[in-house]
């Protein structure tokens, strides 16, 4: 991976666990993606949270604390530290990236085939 990747911050949802009523609480993950021109993507394995879950320590009920911006900001500060890194053409740790599918519609996403893969995993899951 060298300088024609460039690093940005992504998210994703999750179920942090359930409320006091039952219902699931849903909220963001941060992550690091590097892609190139292709679309070619690389997720680094560092994830930071927009929430954290806390009991309630009278009652020992289940509550969720909002952390959205020290998540966010975090998510930020290594996404600088990545694209310095990548424009000095100092190699990043190939353990700390996982490679994800490639960008929706890309070269990349077209010579990987990615379309039918998913639709045959589709038919299999079924």
């Amino acid at each position: 991976m060298n300088a024609t990747y460039t690093a940005n911050v992504a998210f994703d949802l999750f179920n942090a666990g359930r409320t006091d009523d039952g219902t699931p609480y849903i909220a963001e993950i941060f992550y690091v993606l590097i892609e190139n021109q292709a679309g070619r993507r690389f997720r680094h394995n560092a994830t930071f949270s927009a929430v954290e879950v806390m009991v309630d320590e009278y009652e020992g009920g289940t509550y969720f604390a909002n952390r959205l911006e020290q998540a966010a900001a975090k998510a930020e500060r290594l996404t600088a530290r990545v694209n310095a890194a990548l424009k000095s053409g100092v190699a990043l740790d190939a353990e700390c990236w996982e490679e994800v599918d490639p960008a929706y519609g890309s070269d990349e996403y077209i010579s990987q085939g990615t379309e039918a893969k998913r639709v045959f995993a589709d038919r299999f899951d079924a």
